[in-house]
This record gives C-alpha cells, structure tokens and sequence, in this order.
C-alpha cells in the first residue's frame, strides 16, 4: 500500500495556489531546487504530471486538479482529527466554515447562523472574499457554506443553491439632505454611493436608473456594505441598503428612506456542496431558518 507523504502534498498546495516555484518557495522559506525536487518526487509517487508550464506559470492540469480537490479534503480532515482529539467525545467541536460575500447584509448573516450558536458542538468561522473565490473554495472543500446575493450560474454539478430570503431594498440618504422632489426625480444628477461591479446589486441599481432614464453622479462603489451605510449616514450622497440594513439607522435618524426598488428585492442565496460531509448539518441550519422566518 502507498504511504503519501503529507509534505508533498502541502508543498503542492501551495505551489498550485502561487502558481510558480519561486512564489511558493518564497512563502514556505525553502529554495526553490528544494522544492522542485519535492513536486518531482510526489508526481513520481502518483505517475502523473500535474503542472502544465504557461509562459512562467504552472497550470494545474486535469490530473492536479483531481489531486488538489482530495488533498484539500486530507488536510481538512486532518484539522478536525487533531480537534477531535483535543478534546473528549462530549466536548468535540465540529468546524463549519461560511463564506460570506462582503455586500451581504450582516444582520442577514448573523439571522441565518444564529440557531449554530447554541449549540456547543459546532464551532463557526466566518469568512468574507469576493464571490468566485468563495465559490473556488467551496469546490474545493475548503470551505462549508457560501451566502451571496446571486444564484450561482457556473456549470458544476457539485454545488447546490436555495433562496432563503428576499429583503426590500430601498434608496437612503443622510437625515440631513432634505431632498427637493420625491423618489426617484429626487436622484437626478446627484452623488450616488453604490456597490462595486462585480455585485449582482450593482447590476440591478443601474437597470433601475436606465429604465428611469435618470443620470447620476457615481462618485463612490463599495464592496463593503457596512462601509457603504457609513459613507451614506456622514455625506450627503445618495445609495440604495437593504432594508434590514437600514431600518437601525433610520430609527436613530441617521438615515432618511426616500423610496424602494418596487421591481427588485436583495435576495439571500446559500450555496453549498453536494459532497459535503456534513450536509445533514446543513439541511438542518436550512430548515431551522426556514421555520423561523415564517
């Protein structure tokens, strides 16, 4: 029986995440003969190449590909042995990691993890990327559960979305600008806050102002939302918040609400893997926020 060895594979990892031998040997302090030798050995051991070289950059093939979606789920695994063996049976915490899209309403967030919190098993880490690095580590099993605002639209078999929640989203601006007209004559020619392009958000916001034919004065794209609310609550710029978001500032009167987007809502999509070992985990958490949100 082959014995791998836990170094190559690690060495790999991270040659196939830098994409070249002197950007991983830099990171893992080796030279870089040293960890050519390294790779060269573990493709040995396996009888496969699993790089192609383009231009100065190595390429996972098919083969590395396939390797690199196991070795992601050893080293997972590894980690939660070494948890599990940290700890007795009745103290043992389960790893659950959730990607999170940084424009993601965060009370959205925290409503949907919140049954995970009471229980003594399970340990949360919470992690915020832009969405096609979630969903690449999703993939990969690298991590659980992805939120985004979007359904997912790739082509792999593996993943699995649900709609778990709509959320009006309405304009706001400071309670300090006293707008002359009403929404939405109001946002001629004004300073807008929006979101970055690679949000569906954003998208759907510029849909809004074509079809309203109103021309505006972009002068800032978040992809933080919380940053966003900031910006909004201390200049006299206009943007759009889930109303989740908004309603604390609103109450406060941080923030005026002007009107809301009637033909769009945010929607709340939770995305994960087919494979998953702990999908009853997770159909659970599904099903206990579907119960609550009735």
């Amino acid at each position: 029986m082959y014995k791998i060895n836990f170094n190559h594979l690690y060495y790999f990892l991270t040659i196939a995440k830098e994409g070249s031998i002197v950007k991983a040997s830099k990171k893992l302090h080796m030279t870089q003969p040293a960890l050519s030798h390294q790779l060269k050995n573990l493709e040995e051991d396996l009888g496969k190449k699993l790089f192609d070289r383009i231009g100065r950059r190595l390429v996972l093939n098919k083969d590395g590909k396939f390797v690199k979606t196991y070795a992601n789920k050893i080293f997972r695994q590894s980690e939660e042995m070494i948890q599990f063996l940290k700890s007795d049976i009745e103290n043992y915490t389960k790893i659950i990691k959730v990607g999170v899209a940084p424009w993601i309403s965060h009370s959205a967030v925290f409503n949907f993890l919140k049954p995970l919190f009471a229980n003594q098993h399970i340990k949360l880490e919470v992690y915020e990327k832009e969405v096609e690095a979630l969903l690449k580590d999703l993939q990969n099993n690298l991590i659980d559960i992805v939120l985004s605002d979007s359904h997912y639209s790739g082509r792999s078999q593996k993943l699995r979305e649900t709609r778990i929640d709509t959320i009006p989203l309405i304009c706001v601006c400071s309670s300090s600008v006293n707008p002359i007209e009403k929404f939405p004559k109001c946002l001629m020619n004004k300073n807008i806050i929006t979101y970055t392009e690679n949000s569906f958000i954003a998208a759907k916001i510029e849909e809004f102002f074509l079809a309203k034919k109103i021309k505006i004065k972009n002068v800032a794209s978040f992809s933080n939302i919380s940053l966003m609310k900031l910006a909004i609550e201390k200049s006299r710029a206009f943007g759009f918040l889930p109303e989740d978001m908004a309603i604390e500032g609103i109450k406060n009167k941080k923030l005026k609400k002007l009107g809301q987007l009637s033909q769009f809502k945010f929607s709340l999509w939770v995305i994960t893997n087919k494979d998953n070992k702990d999908a009853g985990v997770l159909d659970s958490l599904l099903n206990t926020y579907k119960k609550l949100a009735k």
